[in-house]
């Protein structure tokens, strides 16, 4: 379609994005990092949780808030949060198809761990479609939504925001691809606020990545 002729780079989150919400991985990962809240703070689970999302509203991941308010080491807490069953994700064969025939280059960029996002691009039988994987560690555990690793995405690949375009299921994170002149794309799952589908900085919104790719994206010639 004429709307995304000029995109040569397609940037795409990996949770609740490349795999759908409805899997239940993200709640698995999240599970694990309320457990490791409880753990390290001796809280109640009830209040493990609370303090967790707390943590991933104010500072953009649950991580970001421990390391700031708790020194934690990041790499033990991501081992720990990412120590998930994945083998009853079933590969989407429309996102796998989609992502082998859309012209240009892909790079994953994703709040998780390499380590995660290397064993489920893997698993999901997406990886080589992908240029490389840019996870929290690369830009120094600083997280989307902060500006400063997209700049780092930007650079590292000789990405041209205006020339590219960010799939994510968080509008915040769109909120700031759209603020450096990114086409940005919504995976919304099953938010139908309508307060939140109208915000400015979401061009385009799909309930799922496969809907998107079988419908709207160009094709290799």
């Amino acid at each position: 379609m004429k709307k995304f002729e000029h995109i040569d780079t397609w940037v795409f989150d990996l949770d609740n994005t490349l795999y759908d919400a409805s899997t239940g991985v993200f709640d698995r990962i999240s599970d694990q990092m309320t457990a490791y809240v409880s753990d390290l703070l001796k809280l109640p689970e009830q209040e493990a949780s609370a303090l967790r999302r707390h943590y991933w509203k104010t500072y953009g991941t649950t991580l970001f808030g421990l390391m700031k308010e708790h020194k934690v080491d990041p790499h033990h807490f991501l081992h720990h949060a990412h120590d998930v069953k994945i083998d009853d994700v079933a590969p989407c064969g429309i996102i796998k198809a989609g992502l082998e025939d859309l012209k240009g280059r892909k790079v994953v960029f994703t709040n998780s761990s390499r380590a995660f996002a290397e064993r489920m691009t893997k698993h999901l039988g997406i990886r080589d479609h992908f240029e490389d994987i840019f996870s929290i560690e690369d830009g120094n555990f600083l997280p989307k939504p902060q500006e400063e690793p997209y700049l780092a995405v930007l650079r590292n690949f000789n990405i041209k925001p205006e020339k590219s375009a960010m799939f994510d299921d968080m509008e915040v994170n769109l909120k700031t691809a759209a603020g450096l002149g990114m086409t940005t794309v919504w995976i919304h799952g099953d938010d139908k606020t309508p307060e939140t589908h109208a915000l400015e900085h979401l061009h385009h919104k799909t309930e799922k990545l496969a809907d998107f790719l079988r419908e709207h994206l160009p094709r290799k010639e």
